[in-house]
């Protein structure tokens, strides 16, 4: 019974007084990972404590996208949320970017090997996937590794680019309501870019453009 913020049906709530005051969806919190909702709460307790309007509180969340190509969001269209994670250059992180995510993923894989093993990165990406875009020098490479696992519990399609910008807008045609678009090429970006930051930059310009 005590006062305090906390998360019910995915709603980002406060108790005060006992009183129950909606603040913001958790989806608002476009850092990912549970410990973020955690911090997103303890701010959300002390900003109410200073005397800060839930408006200002909820507009504070949104704003908050973290580190630039580092599970960053980009925005939401089409009624999925896009993700720019362009800093991941290996399948492990690549690997770690699909575990801060539930639901339906749509990937976005590519750019240039490192020499390193796609099988880990392959057998998740068949039991969580809904839809996989190719692109880059290293596409042949992840469709090889793909190639070896069963399909998971998602409807599964494969499709391979020549490059990323042809691959999003593939993306584009098969989005769907709560779907998670999520670029993470596991892949470096030299095949095509100067670094990952200018691959990235890139990534933006295209889904912020999007119609």
């Amino acid at each position: 019974n005590l006062d305090g913020t906390f998360i019910r049906d995915n709603i980002l709530c406060l108790k005060q007084e006992q009183h129950i005051k909606e603040i913001c969806p958790a989806r608002a919190v476009h850092l990912r990972g549970e410990h973020n909702l955690l911090n997103a709460l303890a701010a959300c307790a002390i900003a109410v404590a200073a005397g800060i309007s839930f408006d200002a509180i909820r507009s504070g969340i949104e704003k908050v996208h973290g580190i630039p190509h580092r599970l960053e969001f980009v925005r939401h269209w089409h009624g999925a949320d896009w993700y720019n994670d362009s800093i991941a250059t290996t399948p492990e992180r690549t690997l770690a970017a699909i575990h801060a995510f539930e639901g339906r993923l749509i990937l976005l894989l590519g750019g240039r090997d490192k020499k390193l093993p796609w099988q880990g990165l392959a057998a998740e990406a068949h039991n969580r996937a809904d839809h996989i875009f190719l692109f880059g020098e290293a596409a042949d490479l992840i469709e090889n590794a793909l190639s070896n696992y069963e399909h998971g519990d998602y409807p599964y399609s494969l499709e391979k680019y020549t490059t990323m910008q042809d691959a999003i807008h593939a993306a584009t045609q098969v989005v769907q309501e709560d779907d998670i678009v999520l670029f993470s090429p596991g892949g470096t970006s030299y095949d095509a870019f100067k670094d990952f930051e200018e691959r990235g930059e890139l990534f933006k310009q295209i889904v912020e453009s999007l119609p």
